[in-house]
């Protein structure tokens, strides 16, 4: 052979291995919804119907939505939604830390309490903690119900909820709440790793609306949303919701993409860097942890049908978002962030420890002699609840703690309309 075609083998052979080895990062080509753990393609996919027949006007143009100006500053009045078993113990710290950082105003559950509002009634003004005219930041439990948030959050407030796919959802659930209702007396004579799988065997079996907590069993995020989990099977129902929550939600996060949600928050916020970092919270040791597979998954789908629907519409408006924000863009910004993340773990903590409560949780344990940035990163909202209290009390005119007598009368009230909500009417 000729020592010119020797070569130009040669060539093109290097040329072949060296794209194999370099495909192109960012192809010219749309970039499609991502399935999240618990959606993958089934060998026997579950049947559902269209999710939404006509979408809603605020999905129709995602470009339009991601145009933000942000001239006059960050968005100061914002109500996040956490809910339950979705890495919301995270986003409360971001939306504390932002409200300590600019000294906002922040409705608070009672002294005592976790929930805010009345949790799981829908939220009451009359349980908010200090009693103001109006608050500009939430970032507890409650439950969503916009007629009642109106009355006491200001117009332009920008409302944020996170939910994460339905089987990894259900599967925390199972694990976080397994010493608890309806667990506990549904299941109390089961291990605690077996009880998802017992239960899903067969859930009508265990499945009782007169047992308090039962919502914790089925659809337990669109309860959170503010939904009849009764009509959950109601396919127009879930449908209305979800156009609700598309019109309601300034943005809807995933769990199982944190960091590029936290991005498009910070860009729809018009939000910092610092604003955002964050350390994590509650996280379960591998023992703790179901086995799922795919015959399981295929029924907590099922059983938790609105729960896949929303995730499944949001999922899918996510990616879209994403694509207006601009892929390549959000791969830079991802990288930048993560190591901002990088940094902050390693200047603030020591290690992650199980709580004496829950040893199957761990906690975030401090290095020791922290800084005040590392306090407050690892401030759970409870901590954080408390410090911020003090603060407005101490910071807001003519603002006076309620007496013990008061504090009693609160707690009662709270008792009454949230035990009235534990089960099923």
């Amino acid at each position: 052979m000729p020592p010119f075609f020797k070569l130009t083998l040669v060539v093109l052979c290097a040329y072949i291995l060296w794209t194999f080895n370099h495909p192109d990062p960012y192809p010219e080509q749309p970039m499609r919804p991502r399935n999240a753990r618990g959606l993958q393609p089934f060998a026997q996919p579950i049947q559902f119907r269209p999710i939404v027949e006509q979408p809603p006007a605020a999905a129709a143009d995602m470009s339009s939505l991601m145009q933000v100006s942000c001239d006059a500053g960050p968005s100061k009045n914002v109500a996040f939604l956490k809910t339950h078993k979705t890495g919301s113990s995270t986003m409360s710290n971001i939306m504390l830390r932002f409200a300590d950082t600019h000294n906002l105003t922040v409705g608070l559950p009672l002294e005592g309490k976790w929930e805010l509002g009345g949790y799981p009634a829908y939220i009451d003004k009359q349980l908010i903690d200090p009693q103001l005219p109006q608050y500009n930041v939430l970032g507890h439990h409650f439950r969503f119900n916009k007629e009642k948030l109106d009355e006491f959050m200001p117009i332009e407030t920008k409302y944020v909820t996170i939910i994460r796919s339905p089987v990894d959802n259900v599967e925390s659930v199972f694990g976080f709440f397994q010493d608890q209702m309806p667990f506990e007396e549904w299941l109390g004579d089961v291990n605690a790793t077996d009880r998802l799988k017992t239960f899903y065997a067969e859930p009508t079996k265990y499945f009782k609306r007169d047992t308090d907590w039962y919502f914790r069993s089925k659809n337990h995020m669109f309860f959170d949303i503010g939904y009849d989990v009764n009509k959950a099977e109601d396919e127009a129902y879930v449908n209305e919701a979800i156009q609700s929550m598309d019109a309601h939600f300034t943005l809807i996060l995933l769990t199982d993409y944190f960091d590029e949600s936290l991005i498009l928050m910070k860009h729809l916020l018009c939000w910092d860097w610092d604003d955002i970092v964050y350390i994590k919270f509650k996280m379960r040791i591998e023992e703790a942890k179901a086995e799922v597979n795919l015959e399981l998954s295929q029924k907590i789908l099922s059983w938790n049908h609105a729960d896949h629907m929303i995730y499944d519409y949001f999922n899918t408006t996510f990616w879209k978002r994403v694509e207006a924000f601009g892929a390549a863009k959000m791969d830079e910004e991802l990288v930048n962030f993560r190591d901002e993340q990088k940094k902050a773990e390693a200047e603030c903590i020591e290690s992650y420890q199980p709580f004496k409560k829950k040893p199957w949780i761990l906690g975030a344990k401090l290095r020791p002699h922290p800084t005040d940035k590392c306090k407050h990163l690892a401030w759970s909202e409870t901590v954080y609840g408390e410090f911020l209290r003090d603060k407005m009390y101490k910071t807001i005119p003519g603002l006076v703690k309620q007496t013990e007598e008061q504090k009693t009368d609160s707690l009662s009230l709270f008792d009454k309309i949230a035990g009235g909500a534990l089960r099923s009417s």
